[in-house]
Formats: structure tokens, sequence, C-alpha cells
């Protein structure tokens, strides 16, 4: 016979009823468990009657609205994929009330690849669906329609989908003198001055190509990384993650003494590429017709259309880099991005 925990809602303002409420156990553990909480809930002011039972499709839909439609578009797409799955498995209808630690689990345990491609979905990307669940069922927490989170961190010590950490991987250090042997090898002064602003400067690639010369004081020694407005000529600059850490907020990063040669001589020939600091003519002119094509809602450089992104200023720099790095003699150990320069 299970164990049953009774309590009572809050009195009806128009009848003076109270709703009845009641939660089944198995164990007499279980049930004095939660009694004991519930009396500290109800103690502390907590409502007395269940939430409202709200359905999935309203709370991913409210959630995208208020938390995701502002963020920028490579994190759009992630939740955008997990919202897809989870309306998959659990359907629009299903109220949040009949989603528990169980479903929770379920849900984690059977994602699959889904770029066709073979083998099992990466921890990253477990991690990452996972992240966004408790996001979503956080808010769900939050504003009222549920309890618990059935996302939240397992306290179980046994094989929890809940439990996932991402693989680290080996991470490539290049030491300053590696770095001036791999300067040796780039040609020009322009590209040099971009390796320069990631490596003497911390900044992102995206913010590289993204840097005209009215953000580069040279008497100073000073770059200023500040968000840009979109024209009918160039597209608009975001900083990453905006308002989201410090690391991510409009800054202003000081130069190294060693750069500022071969950033004069970027910025000399920047005139031609639109003020540019790392763009070549012939880029900054293709840059320039994509950007059209975006703007009118057509595909660009093989893309289908989509949001124009901070990297679209790019064009083989990583291909040039391996390249450089190869001539340079630099034994490469692990993974090489430009993100390594950082």
């Amino acid at each position: 016979m299970p164990w049953r925990v009774y309590w009572f809602g809050d009195a009806d303002p128009e009848t003076g009823r109270q709703q009845k409420y009641v939660k089944s156990f198995r164990h007499s553990r279980e049930a004095r468990e939660f009694q004991t909480n519930k009396q500290a809930d109800l103690n502390r002011g907590e409502a007395r009657d269940r939430p409202e039972d709200v359905m999935l499709g309203r709370l991913l839909d409210e959630f995208w609205e208020a938390r995701v439609a502002n963020l920028s578009y490579v994190s759009r797409e992630g939740y955008k994929n997990t919202m897809e799955q989870l309306r998959e498995c659990f359907g629009e209808a299903r109220p949040l009330s009949r989603i528990d630690r169980r479903h929770a689990e379920t849900f984690m345990a059977t994602r699959k690849r889904r770029d066709g491609r073979s083998g099992d979905l990466s921890s990253w990307s477990r991690a990452r669906h996972l992240m966004h669940c408790r996001a979503i069922f956080g808010a769900a927490v939050e504003w009222g329609y549920l309890a618990q989170n059935p996302y939240a961190p397992s306290k179980s010590r046994g094989g929890s989908p809940l439990r996932i950490q991402p693989k680290s991987r080996p991470w490539q250090h290049i030491i300053p003198d590696e770095f001036a042997w791999f300067l040796a090898e780039v040609p020009t002064a322009r590209r040099r001055a971009a390796y320069w602003l990631m490596y003497g400067c911390g900044l992102r690639a995206g913010e590289v190509y993204n840097l005209t010369i009215d953000k580069i004081d040279l008497e100073n020694r000073k770059v200023f990384i500040e968000n840009r407005e979109a024209t009918d000529d160039v597209p608009s600059f975001t900083v990453k993650g905006d308002r989201q850490s410090h690391e991510s907020k409009e800054r202003t990063v000081p130069i190294p003494g060693a750069a500022i040669h071969d950033l004069t001589e970027a910025v000399k020939g920047a005139f031609k590429a639109g003020g540019f600091v790392a763009l070549t003519p012939e880029r900054y002119a293709a840059v320039r017709r994509n950007w059209g094509l975006c703007r009118a809602g057509r595909g660009w450089a093989g893309h289908s259309h989509r949001p124009w992104q901070n990297r679209d200023m790019m064009n083989n720099v990583l291909r040039d880099t391996k390249r450089y790095m190869r001539m340079a003699r630099i034994d490469v150990t692990a993974p090489l991005t430009l993100h390594t320069f950082r």
C-alpha cells in the first residue's frame, strides 16, 4: 500500500474552499522526506498550490522570445536544434508536469547524430543539449511553471545521462620564439599585423578581420573593439556575446610595441580596402558583393541564405595559417585553429 502525503492549497477568495493535494510514495522514508521538505517550503511562504500546467510548446515559444531571440546566430541555431528535438520527443502538447527526471534522462540518453555521419554523438554535443535543456526548464521554474528542474545536475553516483563531462582536447601552445619563426614565413605586413592582433592583443579572428583604421590609435598603442552598424556597403559587426561577460564587452586593448611596424604598414594599405586593416582590396570587393547578396535574401559563396556572421569577412585564413606553420617547421601536436593565437 503506497504512502501518501496530503496538503491543502490556498483558500479560493470567492468560495473559501481549499484544493486538497496528494502525492504517493512507495516507501515511508521517501514520504517523510517529502513531508519535511514540503513543510519547510510552506513555512518559507512558497505557494501552496501546484504550478499552472503549462504545455511544452508554450514554454519553448516563451523561452525563445525572452532569452534566445537576441543571442548570436550560432547560439540561436544551437537552441533551435535542441528545441526541435524536445518537440519531437515529447510533443508540443505535453504538460510540463509530465516531464520528470526519468523523461529527462531518457531524452539525453537517446540523442543521436543528425549530420549523416557514422559514430556516436560527441560528448560536447551532448553537453550542449544538456546546457540548453537546463536553461529552458530552469526558466520554467523561475516563471512558476514547475516546482523543480528535471534536468538539474544529478546527485547520483551512477551513470546518469545528466552527468556529462565534455572530453577535453589537447591545445597547441605557441611560444614567442615559435611565433617569431612563424611571422618570418608570412609574406605581407597586412597578414603579419592580423596575427599580431590575435597573438599580441588577444583579439578574436572575427574581431581582427572587422577592424578598421579608425579603431586603431598607433600613437598611444591602443585598439578599440566596438560594435559597428551595417550600411549598404559593409555588414555590421557585433562583439561576441556582448553584455554577457567582461571579456565579451566592447573594450580597449593595448598594442605591444613589437607589433607597431607591421600594423603601421597594414594601416597604410587599408585605404584601398575600405579602411579594413586585415582585408586585401580583392577580399573587400568580395565582402561587399556577398553582403549585397545577403541583404537581398540570397545565398553567397556557396552558402544558403543565413544572417551575416563576423567570420564571413575571412576567406581561407586557416588554410594559409597551416601552410605558414609547415614552412616555419613548427611541430603541431594538437588541433590548430585561429583561436590558438589568443
